[in-house]
């Protein structure tokens, strides 16, 4: 979404939006931007359709150190998470079987920590 028109962004996104909605899900209009790039154009056609950008502030696999060890993956997220984080992982890439493993573990610690799990809608619920 870098360096596209507007053009390209409105029919990304509403392409994007309707297959969600033909497989009927339902919510608020959000967006995460790939890789989190957001200039120009994206923002404008966000703004211009009510749209929320939803950005994430946990991200283990950024840290070659990190990313190759479950136990430091789990243990990023539960020293870096706070009530209202959203954390980024991606767990569906073959190489990435170090954080498959710690989704667990990130999931038991942040409960045992008293964190609760929402979806994005329910979490902006609480921002308005």
């Amino acid at each position: 979404m870098v360096l596209v028109s507007g053009d390209f962004v409105g029919n990304e996104v509403e392409e994007t939006d309707r297959l969600i909605r033909k497989d009927r899900v339902r919510g608020r209009d959000t967006l995460s931007s790939p890789y989190g790039k957001k200039f120009l154009a994206l923002p404008h056609f966000l703004y211009e359709t009510g749209r929320t950008t939803i950005m994430w502030d946990v991200e283990p696999e950024s840290y070659p150190e990190i990313e190759a060890d479950s136990e430091k993956i789990t243990a990023h997220v539960l020293d870096n998470a706070e009530p209202g984080s959203i954390v980024l992982l991606h767990p569906m890439y073959d190489r990435r079987e170090e954080t498959r493993e710690a989704i667990q573990l990130i999931i038991r610690g942040l409960k045992q920590n008293g964190n609760r799990f929402v979806t994005v809608s329910k979490l902006l619920e609480g921002a308005d």
